[in-house]
């Protein structure tokens, strides 16, 4: 890898640290993904399940575009994985991984079609068949565990690096929750784990230290630490050694080794920061005549207001005058003068 910038002083010792190419690009986070060993160590971490074995899925990992400034293809990708994970009682489940990783809140509609798909995976499993004892295949769904790797927030609540939702099966009139697997429910719903990665330095040491699971996921993020980038080059982060565990070593190792096999890294990330600019431009454009047109609907609102109360106005004088050519007529001023007046016209003061 070339020479970089950093952003630290001459006097700090360059051993102390080291540099990877950043994870979150796509180019770079499939490539770590590619690696088994890294792919069980990190998906393990976070959904803290003993993963047995892990098979990548890459039939549906690319959706094509085409950036709109080059006119090049580019791979937007989600990654599927297939994992048999031990249970706590020792039996195995076979679950599926899906794992998405986006910088615009936009997105959420190409998580939601990717979501619908993999939903509808299956598996064949094989039953003894009670009143015959024959062996007998049929299709099972497989429980499926989307994660969302995001670098924006949805949420300014709580600020937490991580959202899990935990399905509740609640009965209403006992208020009571089920507590065992039922396969009717289970399979027609889902967790989700959502990373906030700009919420990472948000999380204080007292709330991971005491607990091991949180305290592994803490440093597998600060990877993934966007505050680490090297100056002038937003591509590579400088991460300080002593700060990760040996569990972690695999996966460092990985990235480190990412430049040397492709060549081309650099420039697809570059590809990667313009098609983002791109799209980043286009949704300014559309805020900006969204606000327009926005200010053009408070403006009529405005004048629309404006004629109420002048219409308003209106009418509290035309009933004003009516009372006052009422009050004139009852104490048995001419017709002619009342008109004079107030400006009525004579046959609407005979009609009073």
């Amino acid at each position: 890898m070339k020479k970089v910038k950093t952003n630290i002083d001459n006097n700090t010792d360059m051993n102390e640290y080291f540099v990877i190419p950043n994870p979150i690009y796509d180019v770079v986070f499939k490539y770590l993904m590619e690696d088994n060993e890294s792919a069980i160590i990190i998906l393990s971490t976070l959904i803290n399940e003993k993963i047995k074995s892990l098979k990548f899925e890459p039939v549906s990992k690319t959706e094509k575009i085409t950036d709109p400034k080059t006119d090049k293809e580019i791979k937007l990708f989600h990654l599927d994985f297939t994992a048999t994970i031990e249970l706590s009682d020792g039996t195995e489940e076979l679950i599926m991984i899906e794992i998405q990783k986006a910088n615009r809140a936009s997105d959420i509609f190409r998580f939601k079609r990717y979501i619908s798909a993999n939903f509808q995976r299956k598996q064949e499993k094989e039953i003894i068949n009670p009143k015959t004892q024959a062996v007998e295949k049929i299709d099972k769904p497989i429980r499926l565990i989307p994660i969302f790797i995001l670098n924006f927030r949805i949420e300014n609540e709580i600020d937490d690096l991580i959202i899990r939702t935990k399905r509740l099966k609640v009965g209403i009139f006992k208020e009571k929750n089920l507590q065992k697997q039922n396969e009717f429910i289970d399979n027609l719903s889902y967790d989700i784990w959502v990373v906030q990665l700009p919420n990472l330095p948000k999380i204080e040491k007292t709330e991971y230290e005491n607990d091991d699971y949180k305290t592994k996921l803490y440093l597998l993020f600060n990877l993934f630490d966007q505050k680490a980038k090297i100056k002038e080059n937003r591509h590579r982060l400088l991460l300080l050694r002593k700060k990760f565990p040996g569990f972690l070593e695999r996966i460092i190792n990985r990235l480190k080794s990412a430049d040397a096999n492709n060549p081309d890294l650099e420039e697809q990330m570059h590809i990667e920061d313009e098609y983002l600019n791109e799209l980043n431009k286009m949704h300014n454009e559309i805020s900006w005549f969204k606000e327009q047109l926005e200010n053009e609907k408070n403006i009529n609102k405005e004048k629309d207001k404006a004629l109420n109360e002048k219409d308003k106005a209106l009418n509290e004088k035309d009933k004003l005058i009516y009372n006052l050519a009422k009050m004139l007529k009852e104490n048995g001023m001419p017709i002619n003068e009342i008109h004079l007046k107030t400006g009525l016209p004579i046959i609407e003061i005979e009609k009073i």
